[in-house]
């Protein structure tokens, strides 16, 4: 009888196998293994970080200040911020900004919806819009001059939320831990609600930046943030197909979880670039936890056109 058994085994054993070649994409883009890569001399640095107001929302002064001393020592070439700042939390922004306008010396912000989408650089910054705006978040372009004629396109999204409050997400850690508790169904359907209502909004946000790429197909990208959605989402796949590449799908390691609250563990902060550069060494840094959100980092090397 084992025998047998054993023999049926290896005969289906192609099944688990086949599914594993057909989802080899869907897990690459969400757990990617890559080789090191260093960035080589003149590649442009790249932080994006969703801030929570530099963590005005809930921590202490400190911590606020712990962001700013992060993206000052963190050296780069051009921060991309997402909830700089909200309009009940503005004192932060007016208490953190001006102190990384010494270290980076041109920066432009944009309000949507009463939050504040922030570039700093060391290039000047020579042009802005917002690209969408409907829900209660959006994105917006920034044109950057790198060079005598170089204009570099760099959009910031923060995407639709998924609005879960410390209670929801408190249902959900429940959920996880113990799915045995008997009103796991009536805050399953809640969640479910509040994350598909989430999920139509960010894919109409998603088609409006493919087409708002599509019209600017000449301009190197750089795009960044917080899309609220995984690496296996529509949301992501939709800009993607814009000719962009990801930069930790092709250059980082793991899972790169950006959400850093509950039991959520997943990528959500995103980083792309197109033809005109090569991404290197793109990394989710969780030396600082001041946020609810891990910054993510990468370097863009300029490529010759062909």
């Amino acid at each position: 009888m084992q025998a047998l058994t054993l023999l049926f085994a290896r005969r289906h054993a192609w099944i688990p196998l086949l599914g594993l070649a057909g989802a080899f994409f869907s897990i690459r883009a969400y757990i990617p293994f890559n080789f090191p890569s260093s960035p080589p001399e003149g590649a442009i640095k790249v932080i994006s970080y969703n801030t929570a107001c530099f963590g005005g929302e809930n921590t202490a002064a400190q911590e606020r200040h712990a962001i700013t001393n992060y993206l000052i020592d963190a050296q780069a070439d051009i921060v991309c911020l997402q909830e700089a700042a909200t309009i009940p939390f503005t004192r932060y922004a007016e208490e953190t900004l001006p102190m990384l306008e010494k270290a980076y010396p041109h920066h432009d912000t944009v309000s949507i919806n009463s939050n504040i989408y922030a570039v700093f650089s060391r290039y000047p910054i020579v042009g802005k819009e917002v690209i969408c705006h409907n829900g209660t978040n959006g994105s917006a372009a920034f044109k950057l001059l790198t060079g005598k004629t170089d204009t570099l396109l760099v959009v910031n999204c923060h995407l639709e939320s998924m609005h879960l409050s410390p209670a929801d997400r408190k249902s959900y850690h429940t959920m996880v831990r113990t799915p045995e508790e008997s009103d796991v169904e009536s805050s399953s359907r809640l969640l479910v609600s509040k994350i598909s209502t989430a999920s139509v909004t960010r894919a109409v946000q998603a088609d409006i930046v493919a087409d708002y790429l599509k019209l600017h197909e000449k301009f190197p990208v750089i795009l960044c943030g917080d899309f609220n959605d995984t690496p296996i989402s529509y949301t992501r796949r939709r800009i993607l197909s814009q000719g962009l590449t990801d930069a930790y799908e092709t250059t980082g390691n793991g899972f790169g979880r950006t959400f850093n609250r509950d039991a959520i563990c997943v990528r959500i902060d995103h980083m792309m670039c197109s033809r005109h550069f090569k991404p290197y060494a793109c990394q989710v840094d969780c030396s600082i936890n001041a946020s609810d959100h891990y910054p993510i980092v990468a370097s863009f090397e300029w490529q010759k056109e062909k």
